[in-house]
């Protein structure tokens, strides 16, 4: 088996373990009220706004084939998305409407502070890895929500079903999640190439594979802390 062969199955293995994590389960084990429905929204749009921070400093790291396929990732994210005609900040903030949310409700939201925390870590990895490590922490979070990668679906697409099933809400609606749920196989697909172009060597696969750890040790933390939160609000 070739090296990415094997790295390809690891990674895949782990953003899939994800989803069996004790922080994972309890996240989607909190019900849905329209309030802590509305907490998620307002964090996941902030959430939006941090892997804009990420991907923009392991950019600056990037050796220069690297940063264009990063510029072309967040040609989605940051700029316009043509999937939905805007950038997917402004996108989970116009989702915010189907629960009431408006604008300046985005505005003068506070990060909790564990959630606060976990922003940190990822900014840590971003700025003080090696690229290839801080390259992989970015990724995993789109690989993580690759519905042809995860079975069972990706993050947007089972938080999506969560609000169908819980308050009512079509998936259909909840434009954020629906875009994300296919931008992001295509997004992970496209930064996954990279490895193949990059990692060589018994070293290069180590640098990698400590990013992922890293990143989904960090995400299982992320969402043990948004359904901590949750189940506060009454």
């Amino acid at each position: 088996m070739s090296i990415i062969s094997e790295l390809t199955m690891t990674l895949d293995k782990m953003v899939n373990d994800q989803f069996e994590s004790l922080e994972f389960r309890n996240f989607f084990a909190v019900p849905l009220t329209m309030e802590r429905g509305r907490f998620y929204m307002i964090q996941n749009a902030l959430y939006t706004a941090n892997r804009r921070d990420c991907w923009g400093y392991v950019q600056g790291s990037a050796p220069l084939e690297v940063k264009r396929v990063i510029w072309q990732h967040e040609s989605d994210e940051l700029v316009n998305d043509p999937r939905a005609n805007m950038d997917h900040y402004t996108l989970g903030v116009k989702q915010g409407e189907v629960l009431g949310l408006k604008p300046e409700d985005f505005e003068k939201a506070e990060l909790p502070a564990m959630v606060r925390a976990c922003f940190y870590a990822w900014h840590h990895i971003a700025i003080r890895s090696h690229w290839l490590t801080a390259y992989t922490a970015s990724h995993m979070l789109e690989r993580r929500n690759n519905g042809q990668i995860v079975k069972g679906g990706g993050m947007s697409f089972r938080v999506g079903k969560k609000f169908e099933n819980e308050l009512g809400i079509s998936l259909k609606k909840m434009i954020s999640l629906d875009v994300h749920a296919v931008a992001d196989t295509e997004h992970s697909d496209n930064i996954s190439v990279m490895f193949e172009r990059y990692v060589k060597t018994p070293e290069d696969r180590a640098l990698v594979l400590q990013g992922a750890r890293d990143c989904m040790a960090i995400d299982r933390a992320y969402r043990g802390a948004l359904g901590y939160y949750m189940e506060q609000i009454k």
